[in-house]
């Protein structure tokens, strides 16, 4: 049932995207199920839910997927049970950038996860995720 539900949210999802990223909104939206996904461990998932409107080749985003997956098992026995996500900000740099911050929680520790997002245009496409353990960055 729960794989049912989770099926059914994917696909609502991905339909109200399915005619690219139109307002800030759509990537709030966008970059909160990723959020979810990587806060519940699910990091392939999550790099798979950005790729639509990554413009980067799915090789290289498969790459980068691969090698969160790998670090996080490295640092995974430090900061403990995964806790989930929780938003922080949003920010805007004029009419052609927004990035919004979320932090992904662990029992010891937690992790900044930003989605940064560019308009060239008429849509929004992500220009960049990002992912650190500088939370002391999150008071400025």
């Amino acid at each position: 049932m729960k794989k049912l539900l989770i099926l059914i949210t994917i696909l609502i999802s991905s339909k109200s995207y399915a005619s690219g990223l139109k307002t800030e909104a759509d990537t709030k939206n966008l970059c909160v199920q990723a959020a979810k996904q990587f806060g519940t461990g699910k990091v392939k998932e999550s790099f798979n839910t950005l790729k639509e409107f990554w413009p980067l080749p799915e090789q290289e985003i498969d790459n980068l997927s691969y090698q969160t997956t790998s670090q996080l098992q490295m640092v995974g026995g430090r900061f403990g049970e995964l806790l989930g996500s929780d938003y922080i900000s949003t920010q805007k740099a004029g009419n052609t950038f927004v990035k919004h911050t979320y932090v992904i929680k662990y029992q010891n520790h937690a992790l900044r996860y930003i989605c940064t997002f560019y308009k060239p245009k008429d849509l929004w496409v992500i220009n960049s995720l990002t992912w650190d353990d500088e939370t002391s960055l999150l008071f400025q």
